[in-house]
């Protein structure tokens, strides 16, 4: 089946649509932005995984969808590795996106100091910032600091995927020097 006839159905040319441009959502997420049923975008998205238009990683507790893309297709944005895909679906969560985000702006933080930026009880950052390390997307230094281990390849996926606002992209380039394709 050629690509045009599996997006002949508007729903999973919609889908398709919302991957391609946010990757990194999980279904409810996605049935919530489409303003469809989980069991119609379930559904598609298995039809469109099977079809290779789309694949999908699980981040241990979510099944995250990204784009395949076509060889060629100049519209595209460059495919994800498996290691940016990882760090972006930690950045699609409330929590680990302040966290992280609040780590690019200073380089280096406390646990206490990150608690006082991100409203959250110091046990549920404690539990953040385990998976975020585990996931080495953070790093815990000797001083018990914790750090963005990769910071241009985080600020080049906050700011590709409008996850940045244009003060913290100020303040990235400030840390991180460049960080542009």
């Amino acid at each position: 089946m050629a690509d045009d006839e599996v997006l002949a159905v508007r729903a999973r040319k919609v889908l398709y649509d919302f991957v391609r441009a946010s990757p990194g959502y999980h279904l409810r997420e996605i049935a919530r932005a489409t303003n469809l049923s989980i069991t119609l975008v379930d559904y598609h998205l298995r039809f469109l995984e099977k079809h290779e238009l789309v694949t999908s990683a699980m981040d241990g507790e979510y099944k995250r969808f990204y784009p395949r893309y076509a060889v060629g297709d100049a519209e595209a944005r460059p495919a994800l590795s498996e290691r940016e895909k990882l760090a972006l679906g930690f950045l699609r969560q409330r929590v680990p996106l302040m966290v992280v985000s609040f780590l690019m702006e200073r380089e280096a933080a406390h646990h206490k100091e990150v608690l006082g930026h991100v409203p959250v009880s110091a046990s549920t950052l404690t539990h953040h910032l385990k998976k975020l390390t585990k996931a080495g997307v953070v790093v815990k230094d000797t001083d018990q600091r914790y750090r963005v281990a990769d910071g241009r390849e985080i600020a080049r996926l906050m700011v590709t995927y409008d996850l940045a606002t244009p003060d913290q992209v100020d303040a990235f380039v400030r840390v991180w020097g460049e960080f542009r394709v």
